[in-house]
């Protein structure tokens, strides 16, 4: 016979020592015996921008000179976005910086005073946000385009999409079981959320009993603590800006049969 019993893990209670709301420690207040454990609700404000740290920078060249190119980490649109980057190229290079959006392919054209030209994107994230992607070109040369110019067109859309999914890790209920991302690193991965509402409005994803990715211990284990991570598609820690997650938690715990007494004997 077992048990199923519901914990509702609020990150606002979380350990005093944890990092942050996305990645955090719960004391359960107590040790229960758990044979089987899912998660099976997070709800979350989708608060995490789509031009992020680690993401806001290009390095952009004049031939002669690399610069850094850094726009405020902020939640942007297309004309947002063109307005902060068009700011920081002259602030670097002087003259007249105009990025245009071509009105039928909805990219993006640069056209600058001074000839430039961008870093590759492993070292570029900003460039892939802005269209400059992976390209053929990308792959086999340091800079794009080889030599400076002063109109470079974007080969791709720009991309402001944000993430596409976000995914609960969970060591204490993974028990060691990983899941291969994207950079082939292993990550115990309960669950992935889809992010399929705007920036500022609330995930609620809710998974049903059919669906529940329950796991299942050998021997019964104690869990006192649940140490919670929430990572996008690189696996990357997110920054929910403070705001607070809920996750509901399924456990099952073995539960000990009643006995009975008759004479000298005792059936379990």
């Amino acid at each position: 016979m077992s048990e199923t019993n519901y914990v509702i893990i609020n990150s606002r209670f979380r350990a005093n020592y944890s990092k942050s709301t996305s990645d955090f420690t719960f004391n359960l207040g107590e040790s229960l015996e758990v044979s089987e454990v899912a998660i099976k609700s997070v709800s979350m404000i989708n608060a995490v921008y789509n031009v992020p740290a680690n993401y806001n920078f290009m390095i952009v060249s004049n031939g002669a000179v690399d610069s850094v190119l850094t726009v405020p980490v902020g939640q942007y649109d297309i004309t947002s976005l063109i307005t902060a980057v068009e700011t920081e190229l002259t602030n670097i290079y002087g003259g007249t910086n105009t990025i245009t959006l071509n009105s039928i392919t909805k990219k993006l054209n640069f056209t600058t005073t001074t000839p430039l030209r961008y870093k590759r994107s492993t070292l570029s994230p900003l460039a892939v946000i802005l269209g400059f992607g992976d390209n053929v070109e990308a792959q086999v040369a340091e800079y794009v385009p080889a030599f400076p110019a002063g109109s470079v067109d974007a080969p791709f859309l720009p991309s402001l999409e944000g993430e596409n999914n976000y995914h609960i890790v969970s060591n204490t209920i993974g028990q060691g079981q990983g899941s291969l991302l994207k950079n082939n690193s292993k990550k115990p991965i309960i669950l992935t959320i889809p992010c399929n509402v705007n920036f500022g409005e609330v995930i609620n994803y809710e998974v049903n009993e059919i669906n529940l990715n329950k796991r299942h211990f050998a021997r019964p284990i104690n869990i006192q603590d649940i140490d919670i991570r929430i990572i996008d598609d690189a696996g990357e820690d997110i920054d929910l800006g403070n705001t607070q997650v809920e996750i509901v938690v399924q456990i099952i715990s073995p539960q000990i049969a009643p006995y009975s007494l008759s004479g000298n004997q005792m059936s379990i």
